[in-house]
C-alpha cells in the first residue's frame, strides 16, 4: 500500500519551483507549490514535508536540506560566482519520497555585482549615486539592447528592471 502513496506523490509533485533573488550575497530564496490531491482526486492527507536539493551541476545535487512543511526555503552560504541548481521533493509521513520538482538555477553574485558605474573613479569602492545613475540609464535593456550593462543585471534574469534597481538601492552606501 505504501508504494501506491509514493507513486501518487511522484505524479503530483511535478509542480512549480521558483528561485527568487534576495538582497544578500550567497543566498537563494526558493518557493514551491505543494501537491494537494492524489491522482484519483482524493485529498492528499499524509504529506510530511519537503526536501531541498542543490548543487553546482544540473541534475547532480551535492547538498540536501529537510525543509519540513515549509513552502519557502532560504539556502545560505552559497559560493559567489557559481551557478547553483535547485530541486525539491515531497515526502509522506512514512518517509516515502517523491521524484524531483522542475529544476531552477541561479547565479550567485556578490551584491552589488562588480562596479556598475565603470566610468567614474569616485564610484569604485562603494555603491553610490553614480552607480544608481548608471543602472537607471540601462533600465529596460536586455543582452540584445545597445544600452545593455551586464553588471547592472543584479538578479541575473537577463533584463535590467525594477528588481535590479531595488537591489542597488538596498545596498546604497555599502562597500563593493
Amino acid at each position: 500500500m505504501w508504494i501506491r502513496k509514493v507513486i501518487l506523490i511522484i505524479f503530483l509533485f511535478s509542480g512549480s519551483l521558483a528561485v527568487t533573488t534576495i538582497a544578500t550575497a550567497g543566498e537563494a530564496s526558493l518557493s514551491w507549490d505543494p501537491p494537494t490531491t492524489n491522482t484519483d482526486g482524493s485529498p492528499l492527507t499524509d504529506l510530511g514535508g519537503f526536501m531541498v536539493y542543490y548543487g553546482t551541476s544540473p541534475g547532480i545535487y551535492e547538498y540536501t536540506t529537510d525543509a519540513g512543511n515549509q513552502l519557502t526555503w532560504n539556502v545560505i552560504n552559497l559560493t559567489e560566482g557559481r551557478v547553483f541548481f535547485f530541486a525539491v521533493s515531497a515526502y509522506d509521513i512514512s518517509g516515502n519520497e517523491s521524484g524531483f520538482s522542475n529544476e531552477v538555477s541561479k547565479v550567485i553574485q556578490a551584491l552589488p555585482a562588480g562596479n556598475i558605474d565603470v566610468s567614474t573613479s569616485a564610484s569604485v569602492n562603494r555603491v553610490d549615486g553614480y552607480d544608481l545613475i548608471s543602472l537607471e540609464l540601462s533600465l529596460g535593456t536586455t543582452p540584445d539592447s545597445a544600452g545593455w550593462n551586464p553588471v547592472a543585471d543584479l538578479d541575473g534574469n537577463g533584463m535590467i528592471d525594477q528588481q535590479d534597481l531595488n537591489i542597488l538601492i538596498g545596498n546604497f552606501g555599502a562597500a563593493k
